[in-house]
């Protein structure tokens, strides 16, 4: 449910997986990984999406399925070299501003999630140049 402060000493990591545990909270010095492009956080218990993960310049893709947070902070703004998004079967309903300024985004998978039509067509009209894996849309949320 925490990783060993061993791993602090990795600075120069481009891939960092950690799925399948039961973290709740990434450490501060994850954004220490001034190399890192990759991070797998996915089925974990987080339910606040990690901020230290926003703090992280260089990151392209980041798979943060099968977690619990409802919401993506206005500071995913700050991964501007962001391309892929995976957040496959995670409830999250609240996309901030900031997601519809992340120009390299090309990728974000949101199926195992249902959206209401209108939420769907939203998404997809602000992201035009974004493939997004949706489900098929259901009249369950707006």
């Amino acid at each position: 449910d925490s990783l060993p402060r061993e791993l602090e000493a990795f600075t120069k990591l481009i891939y960092l997986d950690v799925s399948k545990n039961k973290l709740e909270k990434l450490p501060d010095f994850i954004a220490d990984f001034s190399n890192l492009k990759a991070i797998d956080i996915s089925k974990n218990r987080f339910s606040i999406f990690p901020l230290v993960i926003t703090r992280i310049k260089s990151i392209e893709e980041i798979h943060a399925n099968r977690n619990l947070f409802d919401r993506l902070p206005e500071s995913i703004g700050y991964c501007a070299e962001l391309t892929y998004l995976d957040l496959w079967d995670t409830p999250v309903s609240i996309f901030p501003d900031s997601f519809f300024n992340l120009t390299k985004l090309s990728k974000v998978d949101l199926s195992g999630i249902r959206y209401s039509p209108g939420f769907q067509k939203k998404l997809t009209e602000r992201l035009p140049n974004v493939d997004f894996i949706l489900d098929p849309p259901c009249d369950c949320m707006d």
